[in-house]
């Protein structure tokens, strides 16, 4: 007899919420317990049953990242219990900063996260200090679909949870003798 194969961590941190695509338990970056943070592509579409399994999941804050212009009304009511703190992440009316990104293959990519935090630091400051507020209750964190911000989200949730940075590899021959 053979020992069942432990689960797949990526299937583990799948969650079926009925009215979004995309569902994910971020527990295990950095310290990070499962349910306290997960992150959702559109919570506006959740039916009934889609906010009751977010409710049974522990989530009791909803993080809006999204901005005024991509928000639209949700499909089926919030549950009591559930509190929404909107925080547009973006700073998307700095065309200044943003218009180099969107003109290039850069937007979208993990590339921009760096400029992102020089330029922004008051808007990561208080996204960090909100999910760092609302963690013990459980965090559904919502990034509209298209939007690269569940990345930069996830490089907070690493840094509240004091997780070490990760060391590329040497790259050069005499590096890597030591």
């Amino acid at each position: 007899m053979t020992a069942a194969a432990p689960p797949d961590p990526h299937t583990r941190r799948h969650l079926t919420w009925d009215g979004c695509f995309n569902v994910r338990d971020l527990g295990g970056l950095g310290h990070h317990a499962p349910g306290a943070f997960v992150r959702a592509d559109s919570v506006q579409k959740l039916t009934a049953a889609g906010w009751a399994a977010a409710h049974a999941h522990g989530v009791r804050t909803v993080l809006d990242l999204r901005n005024d212009d991509e928000r639209g009304t949700d499909a089926a009511p919030r549950p009591d219990g559930i509190t929404t703190v909107r925080l547009p992440l973006d700073g998307i009316e700095d065309t200044a900063f943003w218009e180099p990104w969107f003109t290039d293959w850069r937007w979208g990519t993990p590339l921009h996260y760096r400029p992102f935090l020089d330029h922004f630091p008051e808007r990561v400051a208080a996204t960090a200090e909100a999910l760092a507020a609302a963690a013990p209750g459980g965090v559904a964190f919502h990034c509209a679909a298209g939007r690269d911000r569940t990345g930069l989200v996830s490089l907070l949730l690493l840094s509240l949870a004091g997780a070490p940075p990760r060391r590329s590899p040497p790259t050069t021959p005499s590096a890597r003798r030591g």
